[in-house]
């Protein structure tokens, strides 16, 4: 039955690799090639500078292997609670699966298969640039490259059983018939571990260069109950040529095996009572402050979408998520010790940068999740849109909005946080938070129109939209915007400071990266909103 199951997702993946499927992805593959490239170039040049470092080097190395892992083992249980609670719970095919003569065992395998393989794919995509850097710097054998991606493997798997059993444990354990209070106690826990985990990791004596140095050494990342330390223990001799040891892989295939059957057994023991409890209660929703307020013609599209987020315990659950990763993420930069290291030139500038770089990114992942998936949030009711009097130009103007209002405040608070944490205040504020703006009307407005290029309208949860080809796109492009605008800063920063603004080349410099910086900015937003309308227009039924 297992077989018969997955085989509509064999079938899929047999037909997405025709030579039509694949011109249509070939620029999305060329766009995940560049990227490999330059996170591998970066990855080997950090690591080779940080191997050229005298006495501590290879010990450095070591512990920036075991961080990576440290890191992923924390993202990957979340991304698995997540994904397990929207496959198990919310997928659209579950009614459809237990009205059939199905087995709750072959469900929960299949949902099981499901949830590894989109918890993971992500990471899987993402890491195989840094073990091929590391590879390459230590001159690694074949024999590292198949051992490291069978123990990255394993790892995953022992995340997803963990994901997977912690999601039937909510489910079971909060009582309420919606997932609502399930999906805020998982925000809550996420901010209890982020702040745990820094509390134990940000080091205390930060005041010297020297101290900073030896707090990073200091690190407690490698336990021998973590997945990460195996992980660790058994690719480092191997990545050194100096030998190999089973036992930990055996520990990590153990563990899987062991986190696996555990997931099937609380899904055996629990997800048909947890389906019944999380039921619909009927219950009279009442109307609220708002309920007289009927909105025009102009803001319909605009009030809808504000309305179905705050029903959606799937939306606006996560913003505990968000809000709790911002303040880790300030609380780290508030730990960096910028007047130790006053001794060199422009440091602040340039941690001004490198906030502005992280920002981006973190501007990127969230519009990828709430702008770009906004068009294809209408789902199969879209017919109702292209039925209706709505002109496109406005349906997509308020998704635009919907995404740009938000996502705005929330950098701009960021931002803002981070520049006081670092005493950044003055000229440096005004200029990164001008670039804000910026870049997040023409990321909004990216994220806005290649949601309407590539809809995906037939969804099983909302969270796979963004995880698809395009939306891993939109956020490479968003990168590679954001990327290219500081670019441009930045020259402007070194060309002032090296020649002063009366130098004539200078002032020609300067003036041609603000035409490039606003140029870059005005195509990603307009082509895309003007290319998504047209699509959207030409939509004769639902995709």
């Amino acid at each position: 039955m297992l077989a018969l199951l997955l085989k509509p997702r064999l079938l899929s993946l047999k037909n997405s690799v025709s030579t039509k499927v694949v011109l249509r992805r070939l620029p999305f593959i060329l766009i995940g090639i560049g990227f490999w490239i330059l996170f591998y170039i970066g990855t080997y040049k950090v690591l080779s500078y940080v191997r050229g470092i005298e006495f501590f080097g290879e010990i450095l190395s070591r512990k920036l292997f075991s961080m990576t892992f440290f890191s992923l083992l924390g993202f990957l249980i979340l991304s698995s609670i997540i994904t397990a609670i929207s496959y198990f719970y919310l997928s659209k095919d579950i009614p459809l699966f237990l009205s059939k003569p199905v087995e709750i065992r072959d469900i929960s395998r299949l949902k099981t298969f499901d949830s590894f393989i989109n918890s993971s794919w992500m990471a899987l995509s993402f890491m195989p640039p840094v073990f091929i850097a590391y590879g390459i710097s230590y001159g690694a054998a074949a024999g590292y490259y198949l051992l490291v991606l069978g123990c990255f493997l394993l790892f995953s798997l022992i995340t997803a059983g963990i994901g997977i059993t912690t999601a039937h444990m909510l489910t079971r354990l909060f009582p309420a018939k919606r997932t609502r209070n399930v999906l805020l106690g998982i925000g809550v826990m996420l901010f209890l571990m982020l702040y745990f985990l820094v509390k134990g990791l940000i080091p205390y004596d930060i005041s010297t260069p020297d101290g900073f140095i030896n707090s990073i050494m200091s690190f407690k990342t490698e336990s021998p109950m973590l997945p990460s330390y195996w992980v660790t223990e058994a690719v480092s001799p191997v990545l050194k040529k100096s030998g190999f040891s089973i036992f930990y892989l055996i520990i990590l295939l153990s563990n899987a095996l062991f986190f696996l059957l555990l997931s099937e057994i609380a899904g055996l023991r629990f997800y048909r009572k947890n389906i019944e409890r999380i039921q619909p209660s009927g219950e009279r929703v009442g109307r609220g402050i708002w309920g007289g307020y009927y909105p025009g013609i102009n803001t319909a599209m605009f009030y809808k979408d504000i309305k179905t987020f705050f029903r959606d315990t799937g939306q606006w659950s996560q913003v505990i998520i968000i809000g709790a990763l911002i303040m880790i993420y300030v609380y780290n930069f508030k730990s960096i010790p910028v007047n130790a290291l006053s001794g060199f030139s422009f440091i602040k500038e340039i941690m001004v940068l490198v906030n502005l770089v992280l920002s981006g990114l973190v501007l990127s992942a969230v519009s990828a999740r709430f702008i770009y998936a906004s068009v294809s949030l209408e789902g199969q009711a879209f017919w109702i849109i292209r039925t209706s009097p709505v002109d496109m130009r406005k349906f997509l103007w308020a998704k635009f909005l919907y995404g740009f209002i938000p996502v705005t405040a929330l950098m701009l608070v960021l931002v803002f946080l981070t520049n006081l944490a670092m005493n950044a205040k003055g000229v440096l504020m005004y200029l990164s938070l001008g670039t804000v703006v910026v870049l997040c009307v023409s990321v909004s407005g990216l994220g806005t129109g290649l949601g309407a290029i590539y809809p995906k309208f037939k969804y099983e949860n909302i969270a796979s939209v963004s995880m698809s080809l395009g939306g891993m796109a939109f956020m490479l492009i968003a990168f590679s915007i954001v990327i290219a605008t500081l670019s441009f800063e930045a020259w402007i920063f070194y060309v002032y400071s090296l020649k002063g603004a009366v130098d004539l080349s200078a002032k020609i410099q300067i003036g041609l990266s603000v035409i490039m910086i606003i140029l870059i900015n005005a195509v990603a937003f307009y082509i895309p909103m003007r290319i998504g309308k047209r699509k959207l227009q030409e939509q004769g039924g639902i995709i």
